[in-house]
């Protein structure tokens, strides 16, 4: 955020009231942080039987939440997808990750695309898993049984099949009266190759055009990101991309020099 007398306001007004736990946001008067993570994973169909799939598409929604990012023991809630002049962005405005071009997209791709920007996601995802850790190594997560608004898109299916999950986030021009965007996909795949998941990533930025032309909005810059999961014979596949809203624990303020 090029405006830092708002971030600082802002990061003044998201503490989550604990030392070591996120919370859901946003505060009262609006304010809030947004993350981003996307998981994947396959589960045995042993839950499941002829009259009901629900057990085991549960279990692989457990488990895609848990598989990267830890955003486990949490009820999300779901909501739309902008984050306005009163929100950070987690990996961009604080905490920043080195964004690099995304390597499936070459110059000819930019020049098709264009004139947005286009960087790799993956370096917000990256920012995100250090804050709220592993589920076998957590940092600061979001606090058990919480209550979590969360962009989210989740995909279960039964093999074999190759499931995706990508994510698309616009930077406005102007943040002070724009929101900035980010857009969720999740899908099938013919083949788990980098061609097909180039072509999932040009759907998303040309998305993200659509929208910039149907809301009337500029954007100067978009990251985007794809994740894979093969699933085998006799097995179920899960892929989450989610986008949390949350308040920060207080010490991870010292944790990422923030203070």
């Amino acid at each position: 955020m090029k405006n830092k007398e708002r971030k600082n306001d802002i990061l003044r007004s998201v503490k989550s009231g604990h030392k070591n736990y996120c919370v859901g946001g946003p505060t009262k008067e609006g304010f809030y942080l947004i993350g981003f993570a996307m998981g994947s994973g396959v589960v045995s169909r042993d839950l499941e039987h002829e009259g009901s799939q629900m057990l085991g598409e549960i279990n692989a929604f457990d488990v895609s939440e848990v598989s990267d990012t830890y955003l486990g023991q949490i009820n999300m809630i779901n909501v739309s997808s902008f984050c306005g002049p009163k929100g950070l962005l987690w990996g961009y405005d604080v905490a920043c990750e080195e964004s690099l071009p995304h390597e499936l997209l070459n110059s000819q791709d930019m020049e098709e695309l264009g004139p947005l920007k286009v960087f790799d996601g993956s370096s917000l995802r990256v920012a995100t898993k250090k804050l709220f850790g592993t589920v076998d190594n957590k940092n600061f997560p979001l606090y058990p049984g919480g209550h979590v608004f969360a962009a989210k898109k989740f995909l279960s299916l039964e093999g074999p099949t190759v499931l995706y999950g990508s994510f698309g986030v616009a930077i406005p021009e102007d943040r002070s009266k724009d929101a900035c965007l980010f857009m969720e996909d999740v899908g099938t795949i013919k083949e788990n190759t980098k061609e097909e998941k180039k072509k999932r990533l040009k759907d998303m930025i040309r998305s993200t055009k659509e929208i910039e032309k149907n809301q009337n909005v500029s954007y100067e810059s978009v990251y985007v990101d794809i994740i894979t999961q093969e699933v085998g014979e006799n097995e179920r596949g899960g892929v989450l991309v989610a986008a949390p809203y949350f308040l920060l624990a207080e010490n991870a303020y010292s944790f990422f020099n923030l203070e």
